[in-house]
């Protein structure tokens, strides 16, 4: 019986048994039957348990690897959290450029403005020249005009068109600088009067009010009036003396003159509400557009941005270009 196999021998033990449980008095046949089916039992109960362990072992192993899985998941998983916390303050520091709210970030504490300080490793490494920064923040700045985002976007054209270093590049800024200012007496020449004649007729209009030897000569010579009654030279007469004397013929030139000028903003203003730009505009422009016609190859807004600008000027309005103020000057 024990070459059969363990489950159907067990199952016709257990169905012989019920079979001589249910026969009905204490025959032979039913003592017979129930011998057998425990003798059977017996030996089919020890080949079962047998199988039945080796089945239990085998399931405590699985069960303990799986465990260790299981382990090694949630391990796995914990570093994932604690990576994507890193990746997500990382991230958010970097998308922020509000210090209180990256160190909330470092420190899971809400920051306030009584008591908030920057921190080292928040202000080290900041940008000193223009050169510093990305691209994006180089296209903010000009847009907001400044000259020397201007300048580093041209310097980084040239670099990306030539396939040329950052000190290289200079080269050809310095040759487009010097293209570019090629008319600049000439077309800064209407301010140069401009500065010039205002200072002379400052100069002048005060001397003619109120300085004796001018106010004389002009007033005798140029505007045909005679010196005050009792007063034989122009010495005898105080500084006020002379204004109140000349005033009569000076006021309406000086009037005049103020109302002039007065008049001329006016236009100028309505000129630009009307987007028509004067002078100083349509110079610019011209400047512009002649250096982009003339290095077509770089992008013609990069040029243009950089174009429309006057160099700096001393005090006695000599210009200093910008190829004369080196690499690192803004």
């Amino acid at each position: 019986s024990s070459d059969l196999p363990t489950q159907p021998l067990a199952a016709m033990v257990l169905c012989t048994m019920r079979f001589a449980l249910r026969m009905r008095g204490d025959g032979p046949l039913r003592s017979s039957l129930l011998r057998i089916s425990c003798r059977t039992f017996g030996t089919a109960g020890e080949v079962n348990l047998a199988s039945l362990q080796k089945q239990l072992e085998t399931a405590e192993k699985e069960r303990a690897d799986l465990r260790a899985q299981v382990s090694q998941l949630l391990e796995h998983s914990e570093h994932l959290n604690k990576q994507m916390e890193s990746l997500t303050n990382i991230v958010s520091s970097h998308c922020s450029h509000n210090l209180m709210h990256i160190q909330s970030l470092k420190t899971s504490v809400p920051m306030k403005r009584t008591n908030f300080r920057p921190m080292l490793d928040e202000v080290k490494n900041q940008p000193t020249h223009v050169s510093q920064v990305d691209n994006e923040t180089l296209f903010d700045l000009s847009i907001h005009g400044s000259h020397s985002a201007n300048k580093e976007r041209l310097i980084r054209e040239i670099m990306q068109v030539d396939g040329v270093t950052w000190e290289t590049a200079h080269d050809r800024f310095e040759e487009m600088d010097k293209y570019n200012e090629e008319h600049y007496w000439l077309q800064t020449l209407p301010y140069r009067i401009g500065i010039l004649g205002a200072v002379i007729g400052a100069v002048a209009g005060t001397a003619m009010v109120f300085w004796g030897p001018v106010a004389e000569f002009y007033g005798t010579n140029v505007a045909g009036e005679d010196l005050p009654d009792e007063v034989k030279d122009i010495s005898e007469m105080t500084v006020n003396q002379i204004g109140t004397w000349t005033w009569g013929w000076m006021e309406p030139m000086i009037g005049t003159a103020s109302f002039v000028i007065l008049c001329s903003q006016f236009a100028r203003a309505q000129m630009w509400k009307l987007n028509m730009r004067p002078y100083t505009e349509q110079m610019l422009r011209a400047r512009a557009n002649r250096l982009a016609d003339h290095y077509p190859q770089y992008d013609r807004g990069i040029v243009r941005a950089w174009a429309k600008h006057l160099p700096m000027v001393s005090s006695f309005t000599w210009p200093t270009y910008r190829r004369f103020l080196g690499w690192r000057h803004l």
